[in-house]
């Protein structure tokens, strides 16, 4: 029984007080030599056990990093045969121009220059908008086109989902305007009314 309490002393959380191997120092003071013995060998074995943990986790994140790396390295070696045209259809590269409204750059709402750029199937950018008159008020966005989705300010690690996702339409081949559109208070851009052409333009020529 003796040892349960020393098993429950060392459980407990306390922020206001100095733990000796976990112990609460008024407490400590009170145990035997035997019991501190027990309590400094239940507090290695637990120390134990969490760097084992710690190791076990980073070897998950560790391959779970190495596995992203791998597949988004195959989605840009995709998209740089798109550019290339060895691969892809109509509609694997767009023409992308973001103008209008405005985007949260230094911490406030402010205009910015009109950006226009090309993206293929499986790509991810980072595209860099500055203010017209103040070039070192920037403010850098991720882009993402994939399976025929483009994605405006997504999130590489997934930590909040305030995209903006718009999906292949025919009238791409023309060209198509979005007007007005309003990002999530909490999103990095906190876009307000900015406007997004999208344009599916032809491949390179295969020869």
């Amino acid at each position: 029984m003796r040892f349960v309490l020393i098993l429950t002393i060392l459980l407990q959380i306390s922020a206001c007080s100095s733990r000796i191997y976990g112990v609460q120092e008024e407490q400590w003071m009170q145990l035997s030599s035997d019991e501190r013995e027990q309590a400094i060998e239940h507090y290695n074995q637990m120390e134990i056990l969490r760097a084992q943990r710690r190791i076990e986790e980073e070897k998950v994140a560790l391959e779970k990093e190495k596995q992203q790396t791998l597949i988004m390295a195959s989605r840009q070696e995709h998209a740089n045969k798109i550019y290339a045209g060895e691969a892809g259809v109509r509609g694997d590269l767009l023409r992308v121009t973001i103008r209008g409204g405005e985007l949260y750059i230094n911490n406030k709402h402010r205009h910015y220059s009109p950006v226009s750029f090309r993206i293929a199937d499986g790509e991810q950018k980072v595209i860099t908008f500055s203010h017209p008159h103040k070039r070192h008020y920037q403010i850098d966005v991720p882009v993402e086109y994939y399976d025929g989705v483009l994605s405006f300010d997504y999130d590489p690690d997934d930590s909040y989902d305030y995209r903006y996702n718009l999906a292949y339409e025919p009238e791409w081949r023309r060209g198509r305007y979005y007007r007005n559109i309003t990002l999530h208070k909490h999103s990095p851009s906190k876009a307000r009314n900015i406007e997004i052409i999208v344009e599916a333009v032809n491949l390179p020529r295969r020869y």
